[in-house]
């Protein structure tokens, strides 16, 4: 094996690099997963209510469970990606995901059924991170952007394509499994992605670490601080907020301030936080982490609100529902593959430019409901689908390239958990708005016009916001060898 080709690992021994595609696509399987199962239960709620006698508070808790530990666990998984290597994290986090998934499919009880739920979210939560921290360390320059393109086209894909496997499965009632098989489905991709791995890596061997100090009072202020400002969101857009929600969104701002003392102090001491202050200093990190969760707030909304237009407005069936969403993913998917290649270095440029579409789309599929040509609709849909599609990836782009690579998997928790966060806060929020217009005018139809007329907020602030963003210069590349290739750089590391 020529020098050339091989990477080192300071005075260890010498071992084969990574395939940096090969091992991207493999990540990229977690990616998919992960949306996949914030959206593919929602078309089962009926029938998990009809065979395990879920209630509403009951159905809650399988939804809003796995993202509520997602979002709290994806700094930690950052994290252990820094401390052990993200190949070696990103298996554990499959093997815990797809084992829970099977727990969910064979559940009994909504009880069990629930707590399976929670733990597909923390294996998701240690799975996602790993993904960003591998487009970061294994690529540079183009085929970086080309990478963060796959990761923003697969999370669309996986976020609308659940509701249409969702529909179809339900539908086809694959060997009798009726709902179950909504959880199952992900355990063969689970498996497939655990079986390629080790070939992905090159058979890396595993390189010895000294122990782990691990933040776990960090770990738990930020655990609180996140569980005291969500849990109250998902109960209030279920009408199950009393006097205890208003108190605890207030308290979650002194936990944050204890949080972000915690870390100082931990960093000043030469430990470990679990967001290292470093990454808070830079302008264009603080700017693009609100840039994302605006983005994010605006898709996870409005693929929920046009959800329910489309079944509960214009009565189709869930399969049918599912397949209406598809333009909006197709759309979704060639606007991330297109933003590399629009982009070309001006990435601020296109996150303004692309923020007005969407501004544009989102008012135009308010007067599209509310007309009689369908075709109309479906316009808009597609115009919101790629317009957010041409978001994703310049967002995720300029947020983590200023990001020293010592510090990567914990900007990718962070960069994980925000969008996790703006996908809550656009279901409660502009859940509760669209509701609330339910129960007042009875009208599906105008009630998706006057919330879809309000997430316009959502993407015109993100232009605002990206118009001060600095044009920050990409960090440099990886080593070159002889023949001026670059040399993947060791994801256990």
């Amino acid at each position: 094996m020529s020098q050339s080709s091989r990477t080192v690992l300071g005075d260890r021994l010498e071992v084969p690099p990574v395939r940096p595609w090969a091992a991207l696509v493999v990540l990229l399987c977690g990616t998919f997963l992960a949306n996949l199962d914030v959206f593919i239960v929602v078309v089962a709620m009926p029938a998990l209510e009809r065979d395990l006698g879920a209630g509403g508070g009951q159905q809650q808790l399988v939804l809003a469970g796995y993202q509520l530990v997602y979002a709290l666990g994806l700094a930690a998984g950052g994290r252990l990606g820094d401390a052990l290597g993200c190949l070696r994290v990103f298996g554990l986090g499959m093997a815990v995901f797809t084992c829970a998934s099977v727990v969910c499919g064979a559940a009994p009880t909504t009880a069990v059924l629930v707590a399976a739920r929670l733990f597909q979210g923390a294996g998701t939560a240690l799975m996602v991170p790993q993904v960003y921290r591998a487009a970061q360390t294994l690529f540079s320059g183009a085929a970086q952007r080309r990478a963060y393109a796959a990761i923003g086209a697969v999370m669309g894909l996986g976020a609308i394509g659940g509701q249409l496997l969702g529909g179809w499965l339900l539908s086809a009632d694959v060997l009798g499994l009726g709902w179950r098989a909504v959880f199952l489905v992900n355990v063969p991709v689970g498996v497939l992605a655990l079986t390629l791995l080790p070939w992905a890596a090159s058979g890396h061997p595993p390189v010895q670490r000294g122990p782990v100090r691990a933040d776990l009072p960090g770990l738990g202020l930020a655990a609180a601080a996140l569980g005291l400002f969500t849990v109250p969101l998902v109960a209030g857009g279920t009408g199950g907020m009393l006097w205890w929600g208003p108190a605890c969104l207030a308290a979650s701002v002194p936990v944050a301030c204890c949080f972000l003392r915690h870390e100082r102090a931990l960093d000043a001491r030469g430990g470990s936080p679990l967001v290292p202050p470093q990454l808070l200093r830079p302008a264009g990190f603080r700017r693009g982490i609100v840039l994302i969760v605006l983005i994010n707030c605006g898709l996870a909304a409005f693929v929920l609100m046009l959800g329910l237009l489309l079944q509960k407005g214009l009565r189709w069936s869930p399969l049918a529902t599912g397949a209406g969403l598809v333009p909006a993913a197709v759309a979704f998917a060639c606007g991330s593959l297109l933003a590399p290649r629009l982009a070309r270095g001006a990435e601020v440029r296109l996150l303004f430019l692309a923020s007005l579409a969407a501004t544009a789309g989102y008012a135009a599929c308010a007067v599209g409901a509310l007309g009689d040509d369908p075709r109309q609709l479906l316009a808009a849909v597609c115009a919101v689908g790629g317009a957010l599609g041409l978001c994703v990836t310049p967002a995720l782009s300029v947020t983590l390239r200023t990001v020293p690579e010592p510090v990567a998997g914990a900007a990718s928790g962070v960069v994980s958990t925000a969008q996790q966060l703006g996908a809550a806060l656009g279901v409660c929020v502009f859940g509760f708005l669209f509701f609330a217009q339910v129960r007042a005018t009875a009208d599906v139809v105008a009630a998706f016009a006057v919330t879809t007329t309000a997430l316009t907020t959502t993407s015109a602030a993100a232009a605002v916001l990206a118009r001060g963003l600095p044009r920050a210069t990409a960090p440099a590349g990886p080593p070159e060898d002889a023949a001026g290739a670059p040399v993947p750089r060791d994801l256990t590391q």
